[in-house]
């Protein structure tokens, strides 16, 4: 008799690896049996469902496990530490950065390293985990020391840190000297001497010390010195703790390794985000590593032998199973067999593929057990259904924890517009019903709350008081009471007690579209003031325009040129409900699209940053007074202008303080009154503080609650003059002038409540002398020597200090040392514009890189003449633009010129005839400092309320500005839903996007209430003024500032605030009906999957390899420079397009 022996010698096992995936691997763990044989099982087999063998292919279907139960990660691993291991350098809050597109050249005493690597220390926000330029590998290494250098230490710990790059390792290399720069040397290099450093590695802080050429006491730390990584001496650090600290690093020695082999997948549910397809993590319902069934598979033809090894290979595939899927494969935690986890639909069991043959069946099935069976409720109706014989694994379900909720269902603040279930309780037939048969009982009904909150509660009513409608439409959620008391108790509700009994009859009604049409119908009724009927549409020309209806709604195609309107008599709390449709959310589309702002009153903006007039002060021709005042539209047409009095008497003009186009503005007489006129050009009171002073005025700054008027000298101290919009209260500082000023004068600044004084040049400047980026920095003009009076020479500074003269940042590209400059101004991209030498202009980026410069005409504008800039943010056609407005005064007028950012003139024009008053205090004629100054921006949905108070004990009423600024480019474009709930009575103001509270204001409660802050009515697409007029007319532009590329549906104005299901109700008439899903307990029973077909993931193929480049509306029409550029545009591509592509043709148009 042969004896063959089973050990571990004389079997060959089976390894298995993931046929598509190298990474992957498949987990085992060690099996020992009592005669002495050990082998390697796989978890995938462990306790295998059941196993079969058809068309030469193996199948396993596999108990439920995690996913990391089965499969890891193919990388090093240990919780212990790693000989060899990648990971960032970081200090501080910043991470060492490699140049690896540059390479330098550094010269040693010993040798030239050609083709080496710097680095620096950058800031966080240019991490990026996916860019190999913040990695770094560190290799451990013992390496043996000559007993000449260190004879009582023959081994030492040492570190080697690499790079890869093209293939090629880097080193990290530092010179013996210290104080330079440590770099990244080539393998080519460094040959075998390979540069190791001294280091300590504790709870991942590294020091790294300098080990060229050997021990020694002035070897050197690494350290991060400006941001550069370099060499400095070692007794540096022995008594300066800051320098030692520059010189500790913080790495990841484990976290690139530990745990990172294992494959997670967890169960999430998610919530609604402002994006109607897009959804927010909801951190608290993760399950983590849920358990499925898997399906594995081999083919036969996949095995191979390794003979040297002795092993047999298989190339396996595996995929999870639908166990989360209830019966109609809806996805949600409606399993009720409490020992199974409440994810855990379906259980897979068994494999269908025919008997263990050549040949099976032709595709696969699965059965699967699941306890429960899905019943829809379509929106709009009752549903009539009858619960089976069994509810196993209940006796009786209280609907409490029937997960009824789980799928759809529709939950509010009272029965009738929230999912409701109705129970017979008559006792007929053979059913059993419940014994609670008391009358006044309505129904259980699904009661929320704004948090997403949900609770089944029941619903009773009086009906001695509260008929059955009634009844349902009561509001009261979360309420206990236990019993209904007294007849004047009209409706209560409970927790619910309603049960799911077996063979017994119920009804369930899921809310729909009809549902919230029978609401809003109600509502147009009694609340709504914008009902059917009451908006007027009309075209710009006045004309009478129809408009289509969705959902019996009306749809307004903001066409630019239509426009509705609606007058109404709403005084107090007021809500607004639109649908906005936007074709590209990354652009602006309109000014004010809906509103009646203007001075007072309420607005939605989609861009602010507007300045849709310039007002300029000019002498009067009649009288030669320097008191009258031009208003312009944007196309530089004079559409009014006012001669400022004082009684009989015109008042020469100092300067003029611009607010919004909305809102009052202020002039400075030459009597130092101060004018305040109303959005009309009308004055409507006076600041006579400072009247008939010999105060020296330095400038005139107007702020959003304060104005300042600045005095010479210019000082640390409070010298200047206040008034307050809010509590119309002054101070009374005033002074003369000072033997100390010369070449320097005050500006003064109101920026986010804070006042600030600077020092500027006092005789180069027509005004343009301080502007602002969008980081507060100060950008001035400035003396070279500022105790010299009369001098010329100056410059532009970045980031300016208030009062302290430094050399630093100083603005020179684009204009030579000894350019005179005029102003300097700050856009909304923070482009630096520096105007110079009285008709140049450049441009800068804000890093103080020449962008462009132009020198234009100057027109006899001598340099004793104003030159001044603005900016001016306007829509053309529907298109937002951008300006520089450049005026330039001549010999017996001026010139208004309209630049692009190329600086080319777009228009110009000429004033003969006009002087213009000098504007050295006056910071803006178009309202730009103003509008950046209090964050006026674009792309947004801006709610602004202004309203004030109908009586005040003090005599003073100013008006209180509340804003809602929400970021339109972060919804995706097409139809958005918004939702402003206004409280005049309460004090607040709520903005609902896409049926979720983005953000709510207050303001003092009640001070309001009586404001009728719709008083001048409501426009949608245009703005408004305050004389039932839009701006367009105002400005003698026709069809300017009509909303564009857009379109407005469901517009409702109410006379009183809405509730949060309120608002749900608006937000889901228009996104179509879903029904309600219930999967109810029926006892286990048996289906089964069929596999039709098994398709591997990839992403689409190419058609082709060869690809085109259009460029369109470059404006060029040369041949010989578009030829040029496709010269260059070639050499370009070559460097960036994948090996297997080629360009085939370049078209410039």
């Amino acid at each position: 008799m042969i004896i063959n022996s089973i050990n571990t010698e004389s079997i060959t096992p089976v390894e298995y690896n993931h046929v598509y995936d190298s990474t992957l691997s498949f987990r085992k763990y060690r099996e020992n049996f009592d005669f002495g044989l050990t082998v390697d099982q796989y978890y995938f087999n462990k306790n295998a469902k059941d196993r079969k063998t058809n068309y030469n292919t193996q199948y396993i279907l596999s108990d439920t496990h995690p996913l990391s139960t089965i499969l890891e990660l193919k990388i090093p691993h240990t919780k212990d530490a790693t000989r060899v291991f990648t990971t960032t350098i970081k200090h501080d809050d910043k991470f060492l950065k490699t140049d690896l597109d540059k390479s330098l050249a550094y010269v040693s005493s010993s040798h030239t390293l050609s083709s080496s690597i710097s680095s620096t220390f950058v800031d966080s926000s240019e991490f990026s985990n996916l860019s190999s330029h913040f990695f770094f590998t560190f290799t451990l290494t013992t390496i043996g020391l000559s007993s000449t250098i260190q004879p009582s230490l023959p081994f030492e710990e040492r570190v080697i840190i690499t790079q890869e790059y093209n293939s090629n390792t880097y080193y990290l290399t530092a010179a013996s000297a210290t104080d330079t720069a440590a770099w990244f040397t080539p393998y080519s290099a460094v040959s075998a001497d390979i540069p190791t450093f001294r280091y300590n590695i504790q709870d991942n802080k590294l020091t790294i010390t300098n080990s060229s050429p050997a021990l020694s006491t002035v070897d050197g730390r690494l350290c991060n010195s400006g941001d550069v990584f370099s060499l400095s001496s070692t007794d540096t650090f022995l008594g300066d703790a800051a320098a030692l600290s520059a010189c500790i690093f913080d790495i990841n020695r484990f976290e690139l390794t530990k745990d990172y082999k294992t494959l997670p997948n967890s169960y999430v549910k998610y919530v609604s985000s402002y994006n109607t397809d897009t959804v927010d993590l909801n951190t608290s319902t993760i399950t983590e590593q849920i358990s499925n069934n898997y399906f594995v598979y081999s083919n036969n033809y996949n095995y191979f032998q390794q003979k040297l090894i002795n092993v047999n290979t298989v190339h396996a595939d595996l995929f999870p199973l639908k166990n989360q899927a209830t019966l109609h494969e809806y996805y949600a935690e409606n399993n009720h067999f409490n020992s199974e986890p409440g994810y855990l639909n379906r259980v897979y069991e068994k494999i269908h593929a025919g008997t263990n043959q050549q040949t099976g069946a032709d595709k696969i099935g699965l059965s699967y057990n699941i306890g429960t069976y899905d019943i829809e409720f379509k929106p709009n109706k009752l549903t009539y259904f009858t619960t089976p014989s069994s509810l196993s694994p209940y006796t009786v379900l209280n609907i409490k924890d029937s997960k009824l909720q789980n799928l759809g269902a529709i939950a509010g603040d009272n029965p009738l517009m929230s999912d409701k279930v109705f129970k017979r309780r008559m006792d007929i037939k053979n059913n059993n019903y419940s014994h609670d048969t008391d009358p006044t009982y309505l129904c259980s009904w699904l009661s929320g709350n704004q948090d997403g909150e949900t609770k089944w509660v029941d619903r009773y009513y009086n009906p001695n008081i509260k008929d059955f409608n009634a009844a349902l439409s009561a509001t009261s959620y979360y309420k206990v009471v236990t019993a209904a008391g007294a007849e004047t108790t009209e409706t209560f509700d409970v927790s619910s007690s309603l049960t799911f009994e077996p063979n017994n009859d119920y009804m369930v009604y899921h809310i729909g579209t009809s549902d919230y049409k029978n609401l809003f119908d109600a509502y147009d009724t009694k609340y709504n003031s914008a009902s059917s009927g009451a908006i007027e549409y009309l075209s710009h020309k006045g004309v009478p325009k129809t408009v289509n209806q969705v959902l019996n709604e009306d749809e307004i195609p903001l066409d630019g040129e239509t426009f509705g309107r609606l007058k109404t008599d709403i005084t107090g709390d007021f809500s607004i409900n639109f649908w906005l449709q936007t074709q590209d959310n990354t652009l602006p589309f309109g000014y004010e699209f809906l509103g009646n702002y203007f001075e007072e009153g309420v607005g939605i903006f989609n861009t602010d940053l507007v300045t849709p007039n310039i007002i300029l002060p000019v002498e009067n021709k009649k009288t030669k007074k320097k008191s009258k005042l031009l208003f312009l539209n944007n196309d530089f047409e004079v559409y009014d202008e006012v001669i400022l009095m004082d009684g009989v008497s015109e008042v020469d003009i100092k300067a003029v303080g611009r607010k919004d186009n909305f809102s009052e503005f202020y002039v400075l007489g030459e009597n130092n009154i101060i004018y305040v006129f109303n959005s009309n050009n009308n004055i409507i009171s006076k600041i006579e503080d400072l009247k008939d002073t010999n105060a020296i005025i330095e400038d005139f700054e107007v702020g959003e609650d304060k104005l300042h008027v600045l005095f010479n000298p210019v000082t640390s101290t409070n010298n200047y003059f206040t008034y307050n919009f809010n509590t119309n209260k002054t101070n009374s500082v005033v002074s003369s002038l000072s033997s100390d000023t010369k070449g320097e004068k005050g500006k003064i600044v109101r920026r986010n409540k804070k006042t600030t004084i600077y020092k500027v040049d006092a005789d180069n400047g027509y005004g343009n002398e301080i502007s602002f980026d969008s980081n507060n920095k100060a950008y001035t003009v400035r003396q070279d020597n500022p105790n010299v009076t009369g001098n010329n020479i100056n410059y532009a500074q970045k980031d300016s200090s208030p009062l302290d003269y430094t050399d630093t940042n100083k603005i020179q590209a684009g204009y030579g040392s000894g350019a005179k400059v005029n102003g300097v101004l700050v856009d909304d991209e923070d482009n630096i514009i520096v105007l110079h030498d009285n008709n140049i202009i450049s441009i800068l980026d804000n890093n103080r890189k020449i962008k462009r410069t132009r020198e234009f005409c100057n027109i006899n504008n001598y340099a004793f003449q104003q030159t001044y800039i603005d900016l001016i943010y306007d829509f053309e056609d529907g298109v937002y633009k951008k300006y520089i407005l450049l005026i330039q005064e001549f010999v017996d007028g001026f010139r208004l010129t309209k630049l692009n950012d190329r600086l080319k003139i777009v228009s110009s024009k000429k004033f003969y005839g006009e002087n213009l008053v000098d504007l050295k205090f006056t910071k803006s004629v178009t309202s730009y400092y103003y509008l950046q100054k209090i964050g006026a921006n674009k792309k947004r949905i801006k709610v602004v309320l202004k309203a004030k108070p109908k009586y005040s004990s003090s005599g003073v009423i100013p008006r209180v500005k509340s804003t809602i600024d929400f970021d339109l480019t972060t919804l995706n474009s097409g139809y958005n839903h918004f939702f402003v709930n206004v409280s005049m009575r309460k004090g607040y103001m709520e903005l609902f996007v896409n049926g979720r509270s983005y953000k709510k204001v207050t303001f003092s409660a009640g001070t309001f209430a009586l404001d009728n802050v719709l008083g001048t009515g409501m426009y949608i697409g245009a703005v408004s003024t305050p004389f039932y007029l839009t701006l367009a007319n105002k400005l003698l532009q026709p069809k300017k500032y009509f909303t564009n590329n857009a379109k407005i549906k469901g517009f409702k104005l109410y006379n009183k605030t809405m509730t949060y299901f309120d608002v749900q109700a608006h937000y889901n008439y228009h996104l179509g009906e879903k029904n309600l899903i219930w999967s109810y307990p029926i006892g286990q029973r048996t289906y089964i999957d069929t596999i039709d077909k098994l398709s591997k993931f990839s992403f689409p193929e190419k058609i082709n390899n060869d690809y085109k480049v259009n460029i369109n509306n470059t404006g060029i029409k040369d041949n010989k420079l578009k030829d040029k550029i496709k010269d260059n545009l070639n050499k370009e591509l070559k460097k960036i397009t994948p090996y297997y592509d080629e360009n085939q043709e370049i078209n410039i148009t």
